[in-house]
Order: C-alpha cells, then sequence, then structure tokens
C-alpha cells in the first residue's frame, strides 16, 4: 500500500504530446513478451508429453517384461507420480502466471487510463491558458485602438474650433475691412467736398489731368507736369512739376494720393496745389488748383467746379 507507482507520479515539464503514445506502446510490448513466454512453455510442454508418448510407444514390449517385475512396477509408479506432480506443478505455475499477466495487462491498462487522462488534463489546461493569452493580448489591442480613436475624435474637434475660430476671425476682419473702407471714403467725400469749397471760397481754377506713365502735359502756361512712375497698390506716384518762368523743377518723389504739392512763383502771389485723387494701373488721375488772375474772376463768379470723387478702376 505504501509503495509509489512511479508511473502515475511525473512532473509537468516531462510531459509532451508523444509520451502517451510511447507509454502504450512499451506497455504493449511487455504484454507481447509475456504471452511469447507462456507460449514458450506450452510448446515445452506438449514436447515433453509427445517425448514421453514416443518412449511408452517404441517400448511397448518391455512393459510387458516390465509389468511382471514388482519392484519395476513400484518404481514406474513413482516415477509417474513424480511426472503427475511435476505437471499439477506446472499447471499450477500456468495457472499463477495467468493470474500475473492478467494483473500485468490490468495495472498497464489503468496506468494507460490514468496517463490518457492526465494527458487530456493537461492539454485542456494548455488550450485554457493559451485562450487566456490570446484574450488578454485582444484586449489589450481593443484598449489601444479605442484610445486611438479618441485621440482622432479629439484632434477633429479641435480642428474643427480652430476652423469656426478662423472663419470668425475671416468674418471679423472683412467687416472690419469693409468698414475701414467706407470710412476712408468718406474722408475722400468730405476732403473733396473741403477742396471744392476752398477753391470756390478763395477763386481758384481748377484743372483736371489724367496722364499715363512717362506722359507730360501742361496744366496751365508755364506749368507742365510729368509722370515718372506709379504704385497703384500703395496709391503712390512720383514725377516733376516744370516751372518755365520761374526756370525751376518741383520734384514729386514717393508722393501719396490726396496729399496736396503747394508751389509759388517768384513773382508771389497765392499758392498753387496739385492734388493727385488716384493712381490706376494706366494713369494718374488729379487736378491744379491755380489763383484765377483779377480780369477773370468775374467770370468765376457764380461757376461751379465738378469733382471726381469716384475711384477709377
Amino acid at each position: 500500500m505504501g509503495v509509489i507507482n512511479p508511473m502515475l507520479h511525473h512532473n509537468e515539464s516531462e510531459w509532451s504530446a508523444e509520451r502517451p503514445e510511447a507509454y502504450e506502446y512499451r506497455g504493449r510490448g511487455k504484454s507481447i513478451a509475456l504471452w511469447v513466454i507462456v507460449v514458450i512453455l506450452a510448446a515445452v510442454l506438449g514436447a515433453l508429453v509427445y517425448y514421453g508418448y514416443r518412449i511408452v510407444k517404441t517400448q511397448d514390449l518391455r512393459i510387458t517384461q516390465i509389468f511382471g517385475n514388482q519392484g519395476t512396477l513400484s518404481r514406474l509408479g513413482q516415477r509417474a507420480d513424480a511426472a503427475e506432480t511435476k505437471l499439477h506443478d506446472l499447471a499450477s505455475d500456468w495457472q499463477s502466471m495467468g493470474q500475473r499477466v492478467g494483473k500485468l495487462e490490468g495495472r498497464v491498462t489503468t496506468d494507460l487510463k490514468e496517463t490518457r487522462r492526465y494527458a487530456e488534463t493537461l492539454t485542456q489546461q494548455l488550450h485554457q491558458q493559451m485562450i487566456a493569452e490570446m484574450e488578454s493580448r485582444t484586449s489589450t489591442l481593443d484598449a489601444r485602438l479605442r484610445q486611438v480613436e479618441s485621440e482622432q475624435a479629439d484632434q477633429r474637434t479641435q480642428m474643427a474650433r480652430v476652423e469656426a475660430k478662423l472663419n470668425q476671425d475671416i468674418s471679423a476682419v472683412r467687416e472690419e475691412n469693409d468698414r475701414n473702407l467706407s470710412v476712408v471714403r468718406q474722408q475722400e467725400e468730405t476732403n473733396a467736398r473741403g477742396v471744392n469749397a476752398i477753391s470756390h471760397k478763395l477763386e481758384r481754377e481748377r484743372i483736371d489731368f489724367e496722364l499715363a506713365k512717362g506722359q507730360t502735359k501742361e496744366l496751365i502756361p508755364g506749368v507742365s507736369l510729368r509722370i515718372r512712375g506709379m504704385n497703384p497698390a500703395y496709391q503712390r506716384y512720383h514725377g516733376a512739376l516744370w516751372l518755365l518762368q520761374d526756370h525751376r523743377t518741383v520734384w514729386l518723389r514717393d508722393q501719396s494720393v490726396h496729399e496736396p504739392v503747394r508751389f509759388f512763383h517768384k513773382d508771389g502771389g497765392e499758392p498753387y496745389e496739385l492734388v493727385v485723387t488716384d493712381v490706376t494701373k494706366k494713369a494718374v488721375v488729379g487736378y491744379l488748383l491755380a489763383p484765377v488772375k483779377p480780369e477773370s474772376a468775374a467770370a468765376l463768379v457764380g461757376q461751379q467746379t465738378s469733382v471726381d470723387t469716384a475711384p477709377h478702376e
């Protein structure tokens, strides 16, 4: 009872997928060897019986002689008894060997069943362990995927907010530019009206002009204007005024629109004012305010001078 069967106690690391089959093959080999021994013993017993039968048959004539001798008969009886005893012993040994073989087969069968059961248990444990590992890895990947999707959603939300804010800023800038443009136009109209009122008040003559780049034009006798360059984007120009009576030149360097340029003749008198109202890609548009001479002042009374304040395309 206290003996431990080493076939039923193994470490888990010693088992593999091929161990149960090898063990089953080993048990079958032992069973076959036992049956071979039993067959050999049976063959030996048969040979002995046959040999005894041949001896009895060949010496049939002597039996009668031996049968007549009482001592010989007693010896033959003893030998027969001894042979019978040996046969009984051999039969008992045969039965005991059969029992041992049966017991061995039972043990082998039990060990094989236990081995298969243990292998199935290990297989189930390995299967469950693999499933647990796969579920763990899958859950980790799912968590990472959900995190990435959440980050992408946050980024999309931030991009939408930034885009909405940019649209609002662009709309606000456009509205502010429109307001500034309307204010500038109002200032232009106010300046134009003020210049017109001043020209009427001072009784000045307004001479409108439109000159292209490189063109020279005599605005009034003795005063000529030449445009050397212009910048429509920044509404600036540069050129020169030639005063023939004074033999001098008034240079116009990086001049802006609505910025009056005043000059005088050497003889004195009222100033002259050159005002450019617009700079386009093709020409420079503006006017010259010149003092009115006494002989022509009466003709200017009640006359209104139209000022073109609209922007030129």
